[in-house]
Formats: structure tokens, C-alpha cells, sequence
């Protein structure tokens, strides 16, 4: 993020090329990459990042994409319908599924949500076939295995193997037949997923936990229940604000309104930042300053940054 007298006023790229904002800069990014990577800490209040210290990821993610020759066999009638299937038996279960996470084991009966595909939409695959997935968690931290796999957190081809095997087997409980239907499967352990996007810390999918401790004016830190940041004119766009992830888009919709709200309606959070660096000016010369014109739709830079910003 380039900043300019106090505001910030523009994105640079690894490359090294610079994106102006006209307006606002839109930071699709979780808060501790924000905060701890992208903005030169002088520009930010220490209670911020005396904060960002105690911030805590949501659970790491395992997920798993399947071919299938046919819709999943389930058992319960009502499942064949559904978009998505939530998999359990029973709250007994989702609590043994809980206090093991909780615990920093690897569950070995893994609570899974389901996703068909082509139930959903009949385009996704041939007729009177299935494209489904689904994903559960594991610990962050993995203390050990509450399976018989020994299952590390190393996520080598081993134990990624043996952790799809057990969202599978759960699967066939409710849906005897399941594996017999497969034609082929994708597996992404927590590490892949955080290859795909650098916003999926280790597969964390709600750019930190949705635990109360986290949410509304908590998130991502206490005192910063809104888009707006220490930084004028830079706005938290990712699930690392409220409402986070839980409600769809909820939270790039907020920042991208909050540009266009009255002035007397946005402020920056936690007080003035320090003094931005002599250096700066001369860090960021090549980037013009911003217009502030109008309120419009932006760039997405992604390229060489991995998290995406948006300058509008």
C-alpha cells in the first residue's frame, strides 16, 4: 500500500508497478497480512498492532472434489435434492467432532459439508453423472491423531490420502454405495488450499475465527467493527471484517459503499497514526495523488501481491 501525507492513495505491485486509487483502495486481504505485511507499520496506531497480536485464525480446512458416475446414494430421502449436504450423525457427533479440534487432534470421524454439483446445476457434469465436493477442518496446530493414521499435519501424499479416506468413509455411512461410484478425486490438504489463494492462511477460510471473541465490533480487532481503517481511504474488504465470511459478500459490500458515504460518516479507527516516514515521498513518486472524483468501480490487482486490493 503506498501512503501519501497520511492517506493512502495507491497500491504497488511486487513488479514494482503502481495502480493509482482515485478514491479509495479496497483491501481483499486478511487483517494480519493488512496489517502486518502491506502497510509499513509507522502508519498504523500501536494499539492496532498490539491487537493484531492476539488475533486467531478459524480452523485449517481439508477439502476433496470428486467425479462420480452417478448422484450420491443417500440414504436419507431428503438429501437427494439438496445442494448441499451437512454430514454427521447427530449433534452427539458434531460435539466428538468439536472437542477433538478443540484438542488439536485430527478428527477421525470428520464432520463434512457436501456440495453436489450438478444436483445444483445440471450443467457441471453429463447427465445421470455427479461433480461434488467436501471439505471439513483440522486443527491449525496438530497436537496428533485421534484416528489410527497417525496423521501428522506433515500433509504429504500419505496423509492426504488417509485424510480423504475418512471424509469418504463418513459419506458411505449415510450413502452406502458412495466409493463405488468415484471416477476420480482431487485432494487439497490445507497447505494446497493456501497455495491457491494467500488468503486461506494454512485453509483457513474465515479470515480468522468466527468465535464471539471475534465478531461484530471485534473483528478483526476490538474497536473495528467497520471497513474503515487507521488509513484514510483505505478500507478491509475481507472476511477479516464484519460480518466476515459468515454472510456472503456482506463484507466487500460494506467497503465498497463506505467510500460513498458522507464524509461525516467515515473516520479513521484508533486515533491519528504516527508520522509516515521521511523516505516515503520518495518511495512512492511514480504514483500520482488520488483524485477523489467519484466513487466508481476499481482494478483488481492481484498479480505478484497474491491477496487482492482493489484501487477505485
Amino acid at each position: 500500500m503506498v501512503v501519501r501525507g497520511g492517506r493512502a492513495v495507491g497500491v504497488r505491485t511486487a513488479s514494482g508497478e503502481g495502480v493509482v486509487a482515485r478514491k479509495a483502495v479496497l483491501a481483499d486481504v486478511a487483517a494480519p497480512d493488512l496489517y502486518g505485511r502491506l502497510v509499513d507499520a509507522a502508519h498504523l496506531p500501536s494499539r492496532l498492532l498490539d491487537d493484531l497480536r492476539r488475533f486467531q485464525w478459524d480452523f485449517a480446512t481439508f477439502k476433496v472434489d470428486w467425479a462420480l458416475s452417478r448422484p450420491i446414494p443417500w440414504s436419507a430421502e431428503g438429501a437427494h435434492g439438496a445442494g448441499t449436504v451437512h454430514v454427521a450423525e447427530g449433534v452427539d457427533e458434531l460435539t466428538r467432532f468439536a472437542a477433538q479440534i478443540a484438542r488439536g487432534l485430527v478428527p477421525d470421524r470428520p464432520f463434512a459439508l457436501v456440495g453436489q454439483m450438478t444436483t445444483a446445476d445440471a450443467a457441471r457434469s453429463p447427465a445421470g453423472t455427479e461433480s461434488a465436493w467436501a471439505y471439513t477442518h483440522v486443527p491449525q496446530r496438530i497436537k496428533g491423531d485421534a484416528g489410527e493414521d497417525a496423521v501428522t499435519g506433515a500433509w504429504d501424499e500419505r496423509e492426504a490420502a488417509a485424510m480423504a479416506d475418512r471424509v469418504e468413509a463418513q459419506i458411505e455411512r449415510l450413502a452406502p454405495g458412495f466409493r463405488e461410484q468415484i471416477i476420480a478425486r482431487r485432494v487439497l490438504t490445507p497447505p494446497a488450499l493456501e497455495g491457491m489463494n494467500a488468503n486461506l492462511r494454512n485453509g483457513a477460510i474465515n479470515s480468522g475465527t468466527t468465535s464471539i471473541h471475534q465478531q461484530l465490533v471485534f473483528r478483526p480487532v476490538p474497536g473495528t467493527g467497520r471497513p474503515e481503517t487507521p488509513v484514510p481511504g483505505l478500507y478491509l474488504a475481507s472476511a477479516s471484517a464484519h460480518p466476515g465470511r459468515r454472510s456472503t459478500r456482506g463484507a466487500g459490500r460494506h467497503a465498497a459503499a463506505a467510500p460513498c458515504a458522507p464524509a461525516s460518516e467515515r473516520s479513521p479507527l484508533h486515533g491519528p497514526a504516527r508520522a509516515a516516514p521521511a523516505t516515503e515521498g520518495a518511495r512512492s513518486r511514480d504514483i500520482r495523488e488520488a483524485s477523489g472524483r467519484t466513487c466508481g468501480v476499481g482494478t483488481h490487482v492481484s498479480r505478484a501481491v497474491g491477496p487482492k486490493a482493489a484501487a477505485v
